[in-house]
């Protein structure tokens, strides 16, 4: 007894320690995630509260999601985009995407881990990416709106975009792959995907 009593004062400690260590990782992700879209992001992006008080006619702005994914909708002010339907949870939604390992900096330039855009596909077989065409086609990802599909910040940003719209989402591990190690992201990485919604399925 007195054993185990002294395996869990042990324990209890180092589980504590590990969790603190987790909280410390994902809030260092969302305040360099935050700094990127508010200075280093083109064009700057303000939050989605600061947004409603601007005086700015259209500022572009940012929507947080469960305070581990930030999306940006492109064309959320263009011409017409009004009169279209808005994604609802439940939706099917169709994505052409890049998908990144994100170092809180432009993605020009950036090699994705994933993508399934023709153009993209194309160029990284033609110098050498190494891509597998077992995981890497060119067919659009079908995602349900709302639920932790694929990636969990991605699936959840859809709610309120349109078919048509060009989005960024950008996400902390927790939001994206927790602790898991997929292909060739780093285990605990910040990602960020860029996609073109392709088409909506209502519920």
């Amino acid at each position: 007894m007195k054993r185990l009593l002294c395996i869990a004062a042990v324990a209890i400690p180092v589980m504590l320690a590990g969790c603190k260590k987790d909280e410390n990782k994902i809030s260092n992700q969302q305040t360099s995630i935050v700094r990127y879209l508010e200075s280093g992001h083109q064009p700057r992006l303000i939050s989605e509260a600061a947004a409603r008080e601007s005086l700015d006619e259209n500022p572009p702005y940012y929507t947080v999601y469960d305070n581990a994914a930030y999306r940006y909708v492109a064309t959320i002010y263009d011409e017409g985009r009004d009169e279209l339907a808005v994604i609802e949870p439940g939706d099917l939604v169709s994505i052409y995407f890049n998908a990144y390992v994100f170092a809180y900096s432009s993605l020009t330039n950036t090699m994705p881990y994933w993508s399934n855009r023709a153009d993209v596909i194309a160029a990284m077989e033609q110098t050498g990416g190494g891509l597998d065409p077992e995981y890497w086609n060119t067919e659009p990802l079908v995602l349900r709106a709302g639920s932790d599909d694929v990636v969990r910040g991605v699936s959840r940003s859809l709610v309120g975009c349109c078919e048509g719209d060009e989005v960024e989402v950008y996400m902390t591990y927790e939001a994206a792959y927790g602790s898991r190690i997929v292909g060739l992201v780093p285990k605990e990485s910040p990602v960020a995907w860029l996609f073109t919604i392709a088409g909506v399925e209502k519920r």
